[in-house]
């Protein structure tokens, strides 16, 4: 295996990198903004949110961190994995 070879199977195009966290961005505000439609009433009387809007969110929340956690293990499942290749220091020894 040549050192290019190697090197292309372990390079992230940094631009593709930029693409992606603008969507996982669009995707996770898309989803803020569903919770909070869903949660906080737009006409609201009190100050403070009640129990069962303050529930809501807290679902919300968790099924944000959650879905965040199942992004992170998906991105981290399909990036190039690092190569120790020791056959470049075995040759010379």
């Amino acid at each position: 295996m040549s050192w290019s070879d190697s090197f292309s199977q372990t390079y992230v195009d940094p631009q593709h990198l930029i693409e992606a966290e603008q969507q996982v961005e669009v995707f996770m505000g898309i989803i803020l903004k569903a919770c909070q439609d869903k949660c906080i009433p737009i006409k609201y009387h009190e100050p403070d949110l009640n129990k069962g809007e303050q529930k809501c969110i807290d679902r919300c929340v968790a099924k944000y961190i959650s879905i965040q956690t199942m992004l992170g293990e998906k991105m981290r499942h399909m990036a190039p994995q690092p190569q120790n290749d020791n056959s470049y220091s075995s040759s010379f020894s």
